[in-house]
């Protein structure tokens, strides 16, 4: 069993969150995360120098508690308060799909101006979810992005979490279609078997990985 979960890891952990974010921040000292929300990207990654954690909405910056970040500032991820090149890398995962396409241009923009790296995720497309009963009440989705419009304005693009196909929109929430009650971790191991496609066809992911930094986005 143990050599089992061993050469599963090996096969598919490559494409997690943590291990692309990290494999990315190779090099930066001090990352900015922004949108930190209540549970950070950042958390299952152990070396990445100096946290700083950004969020417009107070109650999530407390419910972290200095648990993931170095420190919090509260703030808008349009006018991020930071000084020019401030972090050596910034990450936004899940954020610019709940702004409208002209403020998450400005978030873009101003992650650009802050850091010289700056790695985000989002949904492969538009997503119609809407908070749950716990999130900040202004987390619906209000806008969608493609593979060839995060192209055009610079990144580098790669699919995570499995197939888009294998995905589906319950209760305002984005779930996995099959899961049967024997096996409950069916889906995600599809899903996992479907990541080293998705990767690199990324137009086919549930998810996108983008990066660009100071040399022309490359990774």
């Amino acid at each position: 069993m143990e050599l089992l979960k061993t050469v599963y890891r090996y096969l598919f952990g490559k494409y997690s969150l943590s291990t692309l974010i990290s494999r990315s921040m190779i090099g930066c000292r001090t990352v900015l995360d922004v949108g930190c929300g209540r549970r950070s990207s950042l958390s299952g990654i152990k070396k990445c120098g100096l946290r700083v954690g950004v969020d417009h909405y107070m109650p999530y910056i407390k419910e972290q508690a200095g648990s993931v970040h170095d420190f919090y500032v509260q703030g808008d991820v349009r006018r991020l308060p930071f000084k020019d090149k401030s972090f050596d890398c910034a990450v936004a995962t899940e954020i610019i799909e709940h702004l409208i396409k002209e403020d998450a241009l400005k978030m873009l923009a101003e992650m650009e101006r802050v850091s010289n790296k700056i790695i985000l995720t989002t949904p492969n497309g538009f997503l119609p979810t809407y908070p749950g009963p716990l999130d900040n009440p202004e987390e619906a989705h209000l806008s969608g992005w493609s593979v060839m419009e995060l192209k055009e304005l610079g990144f580098q693009v790669y699919g995570i979490s499995g197939l888009k196909a294998l995905w589906t929109i319950k209760d305002g929430q984005s779930v996995m279609r099959v899961i049967p009650k024997k096996v409950p971790l069916f889906s995600t191991i599809v899903a996992d078997m479907t990541e080293p496609f998705v990767y690199k066809h990324p137009h086919r992911a549930f998810r996108l990985f983008f990066v660009k930094d100071g040399d022309n986005g490359r990774t």
